[in-house]
């Protein structure tokens, strides 16, 4: 019998360390996303200007939005977005030993721009 109640608090100690550590690692994060774009034309923007945005990895369009906010703080969207890869290859010739290194670069061009409001 107090092998049984043992292995109960041993089992409760284990659930309770395990429901703390799935819920201590949640994080909160407030989205930066527009809500919507539309392209109606009726709708009424400003053109704030270009956005240029350069990455060793690839990056999406959220990443594209918070470098034009850091530039334009009332842009509300991104358009026309250009996606270029530029690969550099760097070649090494040792005696017989080739090495070949190739890198890549991720360009994102943009155009921000602001809703008017009515």
């Amino acid at each position: 019998m107090k092998n049984l109640s043992k292995l109960f608090w041993i089992i409760a100690l284990v659930a309770i360390l395990a429901l703390l550590a799935i819920t201590g690692c949640k994080s909160v994060e407030i989205s930066t996303e527009p809500r919507f774009y539309t392209n109606n034309t009726t709708t009424d923007f400003i053109i704030l200007g270009e956005i240029v945005y350069e990455s060793k990895d690839r990056v999406g369009y959220t990443e594209m939005l918070r470098a034009a906010r850091e530039i334009y703080p009332e842009c509300d969207f991104v358009i026309d977005i250009m996606v270029d890869q530029k690969k550099t290859v760097t070649t090494t010739v040792f005696l017989w030993w080739v090495t070949r290194k190739e890198v890549s670069t991720w360009v994102m061009r943009g155009t921000a721009i602001e809703y008017k409001r009515r």
